[in-house]
């Protein structure tokens, strides 16, 4: 007579269920507010959590933000303004060397110019001042977002909270809707007061550390190129010539243009690295803060609500 194998014991055969513990999921859903009725409980952790963060916010960083902002913005307007100065005297003093001449009488008499052949240079100076204009420009709305934001402050958050208090009254789909939107909400307020001058402080990190080295080189020589071609028109017709070599306006030319393209010397490749400087710390950098910080917002406020 054959005997059944005994079988295993039952606990040995059923492996035991484990669960994991998500902080955020409890904090967000509301599972710490015993004390409230369950229905209630998300809404109004989340309008304490987001409202915790706007304090936060509003009375730590962000005047912080808008002090480095402001002070970065206020130092490159002012810079932009004085390098627009600076490109107007160098091409006036190119435009003046260009339009010179000398006149002569021996036989049938005529004139020679001087520095025609600075066009390119000229060319180039005029278009590195339209795009300091546009620098001007850019740096102008980001000054008037940052003063929108400012003075909206804590009425940007209003729709958010609305939001969230409005979830109370509802259920089902609604409600989650209504948290939805309050999150996303949230996330646009905190983005529209801080973005700008949040923005501002970390470009002025980023000229500062990898730009303002060519900045202050750039900026001398052009200075110094100005000054120089003014001295070169100021300086007498042959004054360290003997008297008879002074008649000849072939030399006069050749010499006086010899002087005026040393007096450029390579200031075309600074006005190049000065356009550059520009174009990064008025357009380029401040795009692209504001799209990082964008995304930023986005993947933390802009999910679902569960």
């Amino acid at each position: 007579m054959s005997t059944a194998p005994a079988s295993p014991p039952s606990d040995a055969a059923a492996p035991t269920a484990t669960t994991s513990f998500d902080p955020v999921a409890a904090l967000l859903t509301g599972r710490w507010l015993v004390f409230l009725p369950e229905w209630t409980r998300e809404p109004v952790a989340r309008i304490v959590l987001l409202g915790l963060v706007a304090v936060a916010a509003m009375v730590g960083l962000a005047p912080v933000a808008d002090a480095r902002g402001e002070a970065w913005l206020e130092a490159t307007f002012a810079r932009t303004l004085a390098a627009l100065a600076a490109t107007r005297a160098l091409d006036s003093a190119i435009s003046l060397a260009q339009s010179s001449e000398v006149s002569f009488s021996f036989g049938p008499g005529g004139s020679l110019g001087i520095g025609q052949a600075l066009d390119p240079v000229n060319d180039l100076v005029e278009q590195y001042g339209s795009l300091l204009l546009t620098s001007t420009t850019a740096l102008g709305v980001q000054r008037l977002g940052m003063q929108i934001g400012r003075t909206l402050g804590w009425w940007l958050f209003l729709p958010a909270l609305l939001a969230l208090v409005g979830s109370l009254a509802v259920g089902g789909r609604s409600r989650e809707g209504l948290l939805g939107w309050g999150r996303r909400l949230f996330g646009l307020a905190l983005f529209a007061r801080l973005a700008i001058p949040g923005g501002a402080w970390i470009d002025s990190l980023v000229a500062e550390r990898f730009l303002e080295a060519n900045y202050q080189q750039a900026a001398a020589v052009v200075t110094n190129t100005t000054q120089r071609i003014e001295a070169v028109q100021a300086e007498e017709p042959g004054e360290s010539k003997a008297w008879y070599e002074r008649y000849n306006p072939v030399d006069y030319v050749s010499e006086r243009a010899r002087r005026l393209f040393t007096a450029v010397g390579n200031v075309g490749e600074s006005i190049v690295n000065l356009a550059i400087y520009f174009t990064i710390s008025t357009v380029v950098l401040p795009l692209g803060t504001l799209w990082l910080l964008s995304k930023l917002s986005g993947t933390l406020f802009a999910g679902r609500s569960r």
